[in-house]
């Protein structure tokens, strides 16, 4: 886990392996948003390039804003990319 800022405020980045090992998954916590966990993931299956990447947001979780979807995908696609 590493701690990240979005507008100043702290978002917990959980980097993982999925249930295959050359499945990416990072999970985003912001607590403003959400204080019950994770508000998003995005999930890089079987090894595959960042287009075939793809979004889960859990179903309890109403709203977000777009700028942080946008701060969260570019984040995660630069640590696929190394």
């Amino acid at each position: 886990m590493t701690a990240e800022r979005f507008r100043g405020r702290p978002v917990e980045v959980i980097e993982s392996e999925g249930s295959d090992p050359d499945t990416w998954v990072w999970e985003f916590r912001d607590r403003h948003l959400d204080p019950r966990g994770t508000v998003l993931a995005v999930v890089v299956p079987e090894g595959g390039p960042w287009e075939e990447a793809v979004l889960s947001v859990p179903p309890d979780v109403d709203v977000l804003p777009v700028d942080f979807v946008r701060w969260a995908l570019d984040l995660a696609e630069r640590r696929l990319r190394g």
